[in-house]
């Protein structure tokens, strides 16, 4: 299989059948629509998953991001769980934002009906810390373009879907201390000749929409991305050969895998980057900034009482092997005090 390609003939068959169409007396063609470059999938046979968007990457690039580097998390204080989240204990359930199709991170268990996964056992530990007992959890689906908002909302107390820590997002929530390192990478067909992301120009590469893949993509060398709504869709694609590879996080693509023997990671890099628990960050109209701190107190309590390292070994280490190593960083008061003052602006 080629992995370069070729305009399909459909521009050119379309205007020789306007043109006979004006040819003919009393005949008005209309005008074809159609994009302004040729359609560049090797199936397109196969319709594109509902939602996707087929495009250019930027010419010039990323689009402009902070380089600023992300600050640390909110230190917990030294207040019992009953004073850092009352609203929560009132209610009798803690509400977690989460993935239902990304494998061994968050999934539905097509056996047992039940979300399962890293990122739900992860959010389990939480509620168990603050009730104790993990069972006293609700769960609701949020798509990737949909965490943000869904914390903006108060749909969620908190979410646990793959969310990288950066300088941008913490303008507009608060991260926890990293819980997972990732490592951007490729996921190929068995046999495609890719090896690495050196071999990904002239090629049709498959994102999600809104996701940091999709803007880190752009300053790769690929002919096309398509941009689907979820991971599950781009492995459909690929599966179709209508894209040439997946660039995303190894963990999600890890779970990717896991769905079908036929594909393969490859491309190592030496970037890397870190998944935390989000909320929303403190102030009016929700003081989410105890929460904040029962998450960082349960992330501690799971990395040194050996939860963590049970958690990855049963969920993650087959695909990833071993894990790297989860800085602890807190910031400062002056950092938050910061911090604070960026988000305002972003307010306004």
């Amino acid at each position: 299989m080629s992995r370069h390609r070729h305009p399909l003939s459909r521009r050119s068959t379309l205007a020789a059948v306007a043109a006979v169409c004006l040819a003919c007396s009393g005949c008005v063609a209309a005008e074809p629509t159609l994009p302004s470059w040729p359609t560049p999938l090797q199936n397109p046979g196969s319709d594109l998953p509902a939602g996707s968007k087929l495009a250019k990457p930027y010419p010039a690039g990323l689009p402009p991001t902070s380089a600023k580097e992300a600050l640390g998390a909110l230190r917990p204080d030294d207040r019992p769980v009953g004073s850092r989240v009352p609203q929560i204990i009132e209610r009798g359930r803690l509400i977690v934002g989460v993935a239902q199709s990304l494998n061994r991170l968050g999934f539905r268990d097509p056996i047992t009906g039940e979300l399962a996964g890293f990122e739900v056992d992860l959010a389990r530990e939480v509620a168990r810390d603050i009730f104790n007992d993990p069972t006293k959890i609700e769960f609701r689906y949020v798509e990737s373009r949909q965490r943000e908002e869904a914390l903006r909302n108060g749909d969620v107390d908190i979410v646990v879907r793959t969310m990288s820590i950066t300088r941008d997002r913490q303008k507009t929530v608060e991260f926890s201390l990293p819980y997972l390192q990732v490592h951007p990478r490729l996921l190929v067909l068995r046999g495609s000749g890719i090896s690495s992301i050196a071999d990904l120009e002239n090629s049709t590469v498959c994102v999600t929409q809104d996701s940091t893949s999709a803007q880190t993509v752009q300053n790769l060398k690929v002919a096309w991305l398509l941009q689907t709504l979820t991971w599950s869709e781009c492995l459909m694609a690929m599966q179709r050969h209508q894209v040439d590879a997946i660039y995303s996080d190894d963990a999600i693509l890890s779970g990717l895998q896991a769905q079908d023997p036929n594909t393969e990671l490859v491309g190592d890099s030496a970037d890397s980057g870190y998944y935390a628990v989000a909320t929303a960050p403190p102030g009016a109209p929700r003081d989410t900034a105890g929460l904040a701190m029962q998450v960082n107190s349960t992330i501690e309590r799971i990395r040194a009482d050996g939860t963590w390292d049970r958690l990855y070994r049963h969920w993650m280490q087959q695909y990833l092997g071993s894990p790297g190593t989860l800085p602890m960083r807190y910031r400062t008061d002056q950092q938050s005090a910061e911090l604070l003052e960026e988000r305002k602006a972003g307010e306004q």
